[in-house]
């Protein structure tokens, strides 16, 4: 009988080890893929950011370039405005009338030639 006994328990633990084993075989197995699926989906999203980043970098550039336009177009503005004020201030010193003034009569001079040259 103590034969049996020891035949049963050790079929019954080698059972109880294998079926463990078996276990921990098939949960790293399935942890494996897991890990391999997660990193395909991170690089999924690594692909998709770094083709939107490329897109969005080709538009900061073309709004980049539209801001060094605007800042040359502000730019010629100021000077234009800053001449506009020197002849007004000019204007309010001249004692003659409006339209003998010879500051103003020589800005529409002025403003005539640009608008020629424009054209």
């Amino acid at each position: 009988m103590e034969i049996v006994s020891i035949v049963l328990n050790f079929v019954l633990a080698s059972g109880l080890v294998g079926t463990l084993l078996f276990f921990r075989s098939k949960k790293r197995k399935e942890m494996a893929e897991a890990d391999l699926a997660e990193l395909e989906n991170t690089e999924k999203v690594v692909a998709i950011q770094s083709e939107q980043i490329t897109r969005l970098d080709g538009r900061v550039e073309k709004l980049e370039e539209k801001v060094d336009k605007l800042e040359i177009i502000i730019e010629h503005k100021d000077v234009e405005l800053e001449r506009n004020r020197l002849v007004i201030r000019q204007a309010y010193k001249c004692t003659t009338p409006p339209e003998q003034c010879p500051v103003l009569v020589k800005r529409a001079e002025l403003d005539r030639s640009r608008k020629q040259n424009k054209q």
